[in-house]
């Protein structure tokens, strides 16, 4: 069981971000390593001018201090060669295409992150709440000589891992999120913790 979590864990956590890190810049197609417009609208639809505007600054500071006040952008630009070399066989191009894609999609990681900071007080604090119930749910449970199910725990600890796992593939998704994901994912973790924390059984 052990070793099924640890595969799981590092397949989401590790595996599935990196390989998309690494492969989608290989794409020419820029519109899907910007910030999509619908993305940012339904942000300010939903928090206001000023808090999406805060989001952006905050992307912005982090990501200049980060690799543009340093030289990293300008040099890994550079190195990569000039868009439209055809003397190398389209290399070039490809290592510079490569390189724009991959600072974009660096940028839309730390801007997802920072839309990311504005719900996760909330959710902790719906989470917690939704495992203190499931908690004293169990105990009534438990006092009433009522039956738990481990299968219960178990799908329950997966769909943990699963939605959370998301919350860091979906920082490189080509797609736009809306804030409904981050109202459903809100939700899911509550339901989740809720069920892992009810049907969970003491080895006692």
């Amino acid at each position: 069981m052990a070793s099924r979590f640890g595969s799981h864990l590092k397949i989401w956590f590790f595996l599935v971000p990196v390989l998309a890190i690494a492969v989608m810049p290989a794409i020419p197609e820029r519109s899907l390593f910007e910030v999509p417009d619908a993305e940012t609208a339904s942000l300010v639809a939903s928090v206001g001018q000023e808090r999406a505007d805060g989001a952006v600054r905050a992307a912005n500071d982090l990501f200049r201090r980060l690799f543009v006040d340093n030289g990293i952008v300008h040099r890994t630009l550079a190195a990569s060669g000039s868009e439209g070399g055809m003397t190398d066989g389209g290399f070039s191009t490809f290592a510079h295409t490569w390189t724009e894609n991959f600072w974009l999609l660096t940028y839309r990681m730390l801007f997802r992150a920072m839309v990311m900071k504005l719900w996760i007080i909330g959710t902790l604090l719906f989470a917690f709440g939704m495992f203190v119930d499931g908690t004293a749910r169990r105990k009534i449970k438990a006092s009433a000589a009522g039956f738990v199910s481990p299968l219960s725990f178990h799908l329950a600890g997966h769909g943990l891992l699963l939605v959370t796992g998301t919350l860091f593939g979906v920082l490189v998704a080509p797609v736009p999120v809306l804030v409904g994901y981050w109202v459903a994912v809100a939700a899911l973790l509550g339901a989740l913790l809720w069920k892992a924390a009810e049907s969970f059984q003491s080895s006692r």
